[in-house]
């Protein structure tokens, strides 16, 4: 039976990477795992799949277990059945799309500061969406958290960081509706174009040189330094009305305006285009503050002296 499973995933594997399965990044595979479910194989992922085998009335047996035996194969094959799926007790990319659909939400609000199994699941739909380059670790962490805001500024879900019923229905229910971070660029380029606030317009040429059309008038030497919009004291919004926390792609510096006014243009050696639509008590003199997104980021920025151009 093991030998026959080695066969079976060996050419689950072989197809995938010879086909086009890999051409769109999917969620399908995050609750059953990436490799093909078959009689006889032992995994964590056959549990989820016995789970909602169960709820939908296919899988009879009460309590669930990490092996593929004969019952899982009988309830596969009955799903497929009724779903109009290849019936061939296999739990492929096709049958694991159809299983993902009926993934339920649990009714539990998952934000900064939660850890366990379904923080794990979320990571793993994020990343396979192209949102998420971390550790699978289900620690809803700050890296999880600007995945996920991302992922719901990209397909028009509230931001707020929150992995409530509408931002997991749209993981996992609509897929034909879901953007993925690979065609979510494209779009942010062309909505850029049209709106009007600083902020999208300097996020978005982040890092391309300056335009003809935006000289320098005047350049300078700084210290700088980075933060976020969860730092102790900060409201999320800056001294110019910038929600920080609703537009964590925002290139936003905190400057002290009367060295660099409000609302000055800037090009900022190793941060990019952005605005100086903040302040802050310390900022004083020749001294910025970068805004970053994510707490790691802001770190590893640190402290040192920048170039920073002012343009016209």
């Amino acid at each position: 039976m093991k030998a026959n499973y080695a066969l079976l995933k060996k050419a689950a594997v072989t197809t995938t990477l010879t086909g086009t399965v890999l051409a769109i990044p999917t969620v399908a595979n995050a609750h059953f795992g990436n490799d093909l479910m078959a009689k006889g194989m032992k995994d964590d992922h056959v549990k989820e799949l016995q789970k909602v085998l169960h709820k939908e009335g296919y899988y009879k047996i009460n309590k669930t277990s990490n092996y593929f035996g004969a019952a899982t194969e009988k309830a596969v094959r009955d799903f497929q059945k009724e779903h109009d799926l290849k019936v061939d007790g296999l739990v492929g990319p096709n049958t694991k799309q159809e299983l993902n659909k009926k993934v339920e939400y649990s009714g539990e609000l998952l934000h900064q500061g939660k850890k366990g199994e379904e923080v794990k699941t979320i990571q793993e739909d994020l990343e396979k969406l192209g949102y998420y380059r971390g550790d699978i670790d289900g620690i809803y962490g700050s890296k999880t958290r600007l995945a996920v805001l991302r992922f719901q500024k990209e397909n028009d879900i509230k931001v707020d960081g929150i992995v409530g019923p509408k931002t997991f229905k749209a993981m996992h229910h609509d897929p034909e509706k879901r953007k993925v971070a690979a065609t979510a660029t494209k779009s942010k380029t062309t909505t850029n174009h049209t709106n009007k606030t600083a902020q999208s317009n300097h996020s978005k040429e982040e890092n391309n040189p300056p335009k003809k059309a935006q000289t320098a008038v005047k350049e300078l030497h700084v210290e700088s330094t980075a933060y976020t919009a969860y730092c102790s004291g900060c409201s999320g919004t800056t001294a110019t009305g910038i929600n920080l926390r609703a537009n964590p792609g925002a290139k936003v510096v905190a400057v002290d305006p009367d060295i660099i006014p409000l609302g000055t243009k800037l090009y900022i050696e190793g941060y990019g285009y952005a605005v100086a639509g903040d302040t802050g008590g310390d900022i004083q003199g020749r001294r910025i503050d970068v805004f970053m997104s994510d707490r790691e980021e802001a770190l590893d920025w640190g402290r040192k002296t920048v170039k920073v151009k002012v343009l016209n």
